[in-house]
């Protein structure tokens, strides 16, 4: 019996761990197969590496942001600027997605010097706007020239390290998965060395994954723009240091709000609505308004006008945010006179241009108004120059309180000023420059010596088939020489003259 109940136990026993082999060879077939869906879901991202690539030299090249930089330099349009800003962001977008992919260092390095070189293309077509506007194309390029060698180069070492036998892989690794999953599913005689060698595949990939996510968190940190990651919902998930050195608040504050709790009160609504649209949409975009400033709001209350750029994920939003403060100051500086701050010459003349082009396409009314203050030189030879000045400034300030909100003001140069006034006919353009003139004549001015303006006015006639915005402002300059003529401190319109030539 004893013998008998020994084989009985011994016969379970062999069962036992027969069966326990089985289902460990099992388990072990389905943690290869789940092992190796991973090493596939890997190839599919080389795939998108690739993509990303191709993506980056598309927008970077010379079909791209360099295309676009280079007309701009050639042409100065507005057009070209705008096309080679958001060649830019979408180059940026793309460098952004290779620099979290897992990549070896050596094309890390290599994405570094694409980036450094497209920063400071991106720096130059920014001081050929904002410095550099007015200089000659060759003397422009001269200063903005970017040496793109090592960029060029680094992009056909990228292409050759990641594009080659993508294909291959990913076929390759199917069958390694079939193939690994068969052998384990009949049982392998070593699945203890198996599961050791993907064990230690696992902690190598882990490894350089944590090395790879602290390299991603140094330049996420240290990036000049600011970066805010939100879920669907808007609520702030992550963000770097340069969102708090905009806005003001800490990591910890800003991972308690949401993105609208950064934007003015009245847009707040809107932007949510915009935003649940884009999320269904996808895709990325720069966001840009003609006509709407996008501003930001501080912790202090104050606001930070922005430029940003979004791009949507399967878990939310990133947005790239800038503070262009800078931007904006220096842009107001290059088309407002600094001492009365209305438009300068150059700016002026490029909207006359507008308004008289709008004019005759829609077969609208405009007028023009050139300003001459009476006795200006007696003042400054009398006062000093600093009346001078104040008498400028009191001169821009009585424009602006008598002028409608969609009139342009500018000083046309010295004691000049030129208004144009969109839809106002022969009769309307007189009356108003009779106010300006009365008005301004009653102002209690601080000195003995007055002054006064004479105005010389003049009217599109869209039949007129030489009507420019030259002819408009010489007929205004005629008028005002014989409202000077006739004894200042008056108004005359170039229908009253017989185009007299100024004599200064």
């Amino acid at each position: 019996m004893s013998h008998r109940f020994l084989n009985i136990i011994l016969a379970i026993l062999c069962v036992s761990v027969l069966a326990i082999s089985v289902l460990v060879n099992v388990w072990q077939a389905d943690y290869v197969k789940k092992l190796n869906e991973e090493w596939n879901r890997k190839s599919l991202e080389s795939v998108k590496v690739a993509l990303d690539l191709a993506a980056l030299e598309r927008s970077f090249g010379y079909v791209g942001f360099i295309h676009h930089f280079k007309n701009y330099v050639l042409r100065r349009k507005e057009t070209d600027f705008i096309d080679a800003t958001a060649a830019y962001w979408e180059a940026n977008n793309a460098l952004l997605n290779l620099l979290v992919a897992e990549l070896d260092d050596k094309d890390m390095k290599q994405i570094l010097v694409v980036q450094e070189t497209l920063n400071e293309y991106f720096r130059n077509l920014n001081r050929a706007k904002l410095e550099f506007y007015n200089l000659p194309v060759l003397e422009l390029d001269a200063l903005v020239k970017v040496d793109d060698r090592s960029a060029r180069e680094a992009l056909i070492s990228l292409r050759k390290n990641l594009l080659p036998s993508i294909e291959g892989q990913y076929f390759d690794t199917s069958f390694s998965n079939r193939s690994n999953g068969l052998l384990m599913a009949v049982g392998s005689s070593y699945p203890a060395f198996i599961i050791i060698a993907f064990a230690l595949a696992i902690s190598i990939i882990t490894r350089r994954l944590f090395k790879r996510a602290n390299e991603v968190n140094v330049l996420f940190d240290a990036s000049p723009d600011a970066f805010i990651y939100s879920d669907p919902k808007g609520r702030i998930l992550r963000t770097n240091k340069t969102v708090s050195s905009i806005f003001g608040y800490n990591q910890t504050e800003l991972r308690n709000m949401t993105v609208e709790d950064l934007i003015e009160d009245g847009l707040k609504s809107k932007h949510q609505q915009l935003r649940k649209n884009f999320i269904k949409t996808r895709g990325s975009r720069l966001m840009l308004s003609d006509n709407t400033e996008i501003r930001g709001v501080t912790k202090a209350g104050g606001l930070v006008p922005l430029s940003i750029a979004i791009t949507t994920t399967k878990e939310g939003v990133i947005a790239i945010v800038r503070d262009i403060s800078q931007y904006k100051r220096l842009q107001t500086e290059s088309t407002h006179d600094g001492l009365t701050k209305l438009l300068n010459h150059k700016a002026i003349k490029e909207r006359l241009d507008e308004e008289v082009k709008r004019a005759k396409r829609y077969n609208r009314q405009l007028s023009v108004l050139l300003i001459d203050l009476d006795h200006f030189k007696a003042l400054n030879d009398s006062e000093g120059h600093a009346a001078g000045d104040q008498g400028l400034l009191m001169a821009a300030e009585h424009l602006n309180a008598e002028l409608r909100k969609h009139d342009h003001i500018g000083r046309w140069g010295g004691d000049e000023f030129l208004v144009v006034c969109p839809e106002l006919g022969i009769e309307d353009s007189l009356e108003l420059a009779d106010r300006i003139r009365r008005r301004f004549a009653s102002l209690p001015f601080p000195w003995p010596q007055q002054l006064t303006m004479s105005i010389g006015i003049s009217s599109l006639v869209v039949s007129s088939g030489y009507s420019s915005s030259q002819n408009m402002f010489e007929e205004a300059d005629g008028a005002l020489y014989l409202a000077k003529e006739l004894g200042r401190n008056r108004h005359e319109h170039y229908i009253n003259t017989k185009r007299p030539r100024r004599v200064k």
